[in-house]
């Protein structure tokens, strides 16, 4: 009886080790349908940065798995909820844009530069998105303070998971 629980046991830890990877053709055409994801996504004007990663103000990196921390583009609005993004902690806002700019580089990354204005919020937006990647980079200089610096999955708006409270300002 102790034999064949132990072959079930050895059986059970030695099965994932027999699981599929993926090759590194499979991750290269992976991270490239992500990234075509993406830009068509920022071309449309549908898509939402949820950070990954975030400057605190000593310039050390953090993590973040808040999802009601985003910035999310819809059309000509903009929604920002959160204080890394530039909003605030309790409840979004709610900007146009004055400039929408995307261009792609010699290296085949995308480049935009994002003028915003609303009743709040004033800034500047610069969203860096390297090739074969859907993992931007973004700058937000808010006018008048120091820049805030945040990273994450640029995400089309049908596909993304994140919390958007009621009530934008």
């Amino acid at each position: 009886m102790k034999k064949i629980i132990l072959v079930m046991l050895a059986m059970v830890l030695a099965l994932p080790s027999f699981a599929q990877k993926l090759s590194k053709e499979e991750k290269a055409a992976l991270a490239k349908a992500q990234n075509e994801s993406a830009v068509t996504a920022i071309n449309s004007k549908a898509w939402v940065i949820v950070p990954s990663q975030y400057q605190k103000s000593d310039g050390t990196l953090e993590s973040n798995v808040d999802p009601a921390i985003f910035v999310c583009c819809e059309g000509d609005k903009m929604t920002v909820q959160g204080y890394i993004c530039g909003g605030s902690n309790s409840q979004g806002y709610l900007v146009e844009f004055k400039e929408y700019n995307p261009t792609i580089d010699k290296k085949g990354n995308l480049k935009m530069r994002l003028v915003v204005n609303g009743r709040m919020m004033r800034g500047i937006y610069q969203i860096t998105l390297r090739n074969n990647t859907n993992v931007a980079d973004v700058i937000f200089t808010p006018s008048g303070k120091s820049p805030m610096k945040f990273q994450g999955p640029i995400v089309p708006l049908a596909g993304a998971n994140y919390y958007k409270r009621s009530n934008p300002m």
